[in-house]
């Protein structure tokens, strides 16, 4: 009996395999594979269980499992290329999202130095200093040197500003002693700056002697102040 419905599950898996030989032609090779492996197996177990009947409706119960698993792993294929396309468009997106950042920042940069720089002007323009001096002198009175020290302090947290020193004289004396005495001036507060702890490269100096001069010989009392430093902040190296 057990001879008998081995035989019967050989031939029975035989016959299907040939009988799926034609239509399988047009179906992928693992989905053929597939069927014939649940059919084979389906046949197995069924004549193992019932015999000859037992094979038929196991071969019938096997290309149901062959083509659910046919099934499954299609899905599973849609699925991976479906994630596939996802990964790409999300990589898309973040590259997009990159730019913008870029872009982004860089018009806040601009938009940072723009504003930094219009409050340095308002800066410049709102603060400086001038130094009188005495008749042929250009020593520092001892009262300006501490207001120079805090021009210096303050001016330190700002590098970008430049200090433009502009020396004057008064009309007394001629024009190439007024000039010199002028430039003295200049290198006078120029040095009081520098010891206050600005940058030398920072600053800049121009002796314009009498040029500026405003009052006229006899106005002693208007000469003082022809006697002057005047401290102009820019940022420009040029004044």
């Amino acid at each position: 009996m057990i001879k008998q419905a081995l035989l019967s599950i050989v031939c029975l898996s035989t016959f299907s395999l040939a009988a799926q030989a034609g239509p399988a032609a047009n179906k992928p090779e693992h989905s053929h594979h597939k069927d014939e492996i649940g059919m084979g197996v389906g046949a197995l177990i069924g004549g193992l269980i019932a015999g000859p009947p037992g094979a038929i409706i196991g071969a019938a119960g096997g290309a149901w499992y062959g083509e659910r698993q046919n099934k499954k792993a299609d899905k599973i294929a849609d699925m991976k290329d479906n994630l596939t396309k996802k990964e790409t468009h999300v990589a898309y997106l973040q590259n997009q999202l990159d730019t913008l950042r870029n872009q982004f920042g860089q018009e806040m940069r601009k938009v940072k130095l723009q504003d930094r720089t219009a409050a340095l002007q308002d800066l410049s323009r709102g603060v400086s200093l001038t130094v009188y001096f005495r008749t042929a002198s250009a020593d520092i009175d001892r009262q300006t040197r501490p207001r120079i020290a805090r021009l210096a302090a303050f001016l330190d947290e700002f590098p970008a500003v430049q200090l433009h020193l502009e020396a004057h004289a008064d009309r007394r004396g001629s024009d190439e002693y007024n000039k010199a005495l002028s430039r003295r001036r200049a290198e006078a507060v120029e040095r009081a700056l520098v010891k206050a702890g600005i940058d030398q490269a920072r600053i800049h100096t121009q002796a314009y002697g009498e040029a500026g001069a405003k009052s006229p010989k006899g106005d002693i009392e208007g000469m003082m102040f022809d006697r002057r430093v005047n401290i102009i902040l820019n940022l420009d190296t040029q004044a």
